[in-house]
């Protein structure tokens, strides 16, 4: 059965998803943590100032950033993000006010964390790796093949669950032949018709 091209985005979508969707959400929870820690870590050296001052004079916002460079080698960057953490209400967090609406400024990484963030970085780079040549294995056998069934043939079979069910062939009935005599008189017409030359 053929496919078409909205079909076939479909399947790869969900193959990629169902590939790496869990991980992916392992990793933004790690990005989480990360990013909860480090406002632990960040709040905790200024802890006794804020203990000693007014509620309203100490920012709050409902989200807390850390702004993540990773640098394997030491000169390219491979990842630069910010991390978040929220929470339900505002809490304790540096903003950016000076615009009409105030923002949640990123803070650098802690000291303490660089190692956790590392590993998550690599984690993060190395699903990234294998998820995009997944991602081009699929584009190219899906656009040199469009048929279900020619899938069939070049995908893992651990695949073919995404690939729709052929259609089932219905067999027709055969007709009965209808049996028809030939006219008696057809071999002397065409004996006839050579005799006198037509």
């Amino acid at each position: 059965m053929r496919l078409g091209y909205s079909d076939l985005s479909t399947i790869k979508r969900k193959i990629l998803t169902d590939l790496y969707g869990t991980l992916e959400e392992d990793l933004n929870k790690r990005k989480k943590d990360i990013a909860k820690q480090n406002r632990e870590k960040w709040l905790d050296q200024y802890r006794y100032l804020l203990d000693q001052l007014p509620q309203s004079m100490v920012t709050r916002h409902e989200e807390y950033k850390v702004k993540i460079v990773y640098t394997p080698n030491g000169e390219d960057v491979a990842i630069d993000e910010e991390w978040y953490f929220s929470s339900d209400k505002p809490i304790i967090n540096p903003v950016d006010d000076s615009s009409h609406y105030s923002k949640a400024v990123a803070q650098p990484l802690h000291a303490d964390l660089q190692a956790d963030a590392a590993a998550l970085c690599n984690s993060i780079l190395a699903l990234k790796k294998e998820r995009d040549q997944m991602k081009i294995y699929l584009d190219e056998t899906t656009t040199t093949y469009k048929g279900s069934l020619q899938l069939k043939k070049v995908w893992d079979e651990s695949l073919h669950k995404y690939l729709p069910a052929e259609p089932v062939k219905i067999k027709k009935p055969k007709k009965e032949e209808k049996a028809f005599e030939t006219p008696t008189f057809l071999k002397d017409r065409m004996t006839t018709n050579l005799l006198e030359g037509n």
